[in-house]
């Protein structure tokens, strides 16, 4: 029988179910800036959501419009981190794992609860302001914008105007030449691409079921 405090240590402790791991990756925070730069994560490794795209918040249990970048671990077909290894039950990091994941834990979630919307990254905490990838980063963001979905809400009364439909098809066609003229000129693969530039604007608006 294990002693009083050997249940505490084990109540304390990460059982190793893979629950938090395979309902999806964890967000970035300033804390974490130091791995990326060490190269323990890669940036196709990683995964943008940009301001004004509708998101899940887990905590919340609702989808909310973004106020800023939401930088993540990028997640396999299933929903999983793309660092957990199913069959092992482990992590593929665990010695550089992400901040989210050290504070997580099943059986308390309240250390989760304070800090998860606390000193998140954005991507000019990774790229400086005269990087060549932030100049990318921020022309895609001019001739990209999502300001006309920031008061859209999925399945209600409330539709786009013609002329805001009409931007959105404009910025598609602009978004699909620009990925495919860094492709051509820089190699730059799909991952990578959907941290730089964030997910393609066309499912984007998919999955917030905008009509155009």
């Amino acid at each position: 029988m294990l002693k009083t405090k050997e249940i505490e240590i084990k109540k304390d402790s990460c059982s190793r179910c893979g629950t938090c791991c395979k309902k999806n990756s964890p967000s970035l925070h300033l804390k974490d800036l130091e791995i990326i730069k060490k190269g323990r994560i890669e940036r196709s490794q990683l995964i943008t959501y940009r301001k004004g795209e509708l998101v899940y918040d887990n905590v919340a249990d609702t989808f909310i419009i973004l106020e800023q970048d939401l930088v993540k671990l990028s997640e396999k077909a299933d929903g999983s981190c793309y660092f957990y290894r199913n069959k092992e039950k482990l992590c593929g990091i665990y010695d550089s794992r992400p901040e989210e994941c050290k504070i997580q834990l099943c059986t308390d979630p309240e250390p989760f609860k304070k800090i998860y919307k606390k000193d998140r990254i954005t991507r000019r905490d990774i790229f400086p302001n005269n990087s060549a990838f932030y100049e990318l980063i921020e022309y895609h963001e001019k001739e990209c914008p999502l300001d006309n979905l920031k008061n859209f809400v999925p399945n209600s009364e409330k539709k786009l105007s013609k002329d805001n439909k009409n931007q959105l098809k404009e910025c598609i066609r602009f978004e699909y030449h620009y990925r495919y003229t860094l492709f051509q000129r820089t190699g730059l693969q799909v991952a990578e691409m959907n941290f730089l530039l964030g997910r393609p604007l066309e499912l984007i608006l998919k999955q917030m079921k905008v009509q155009l």
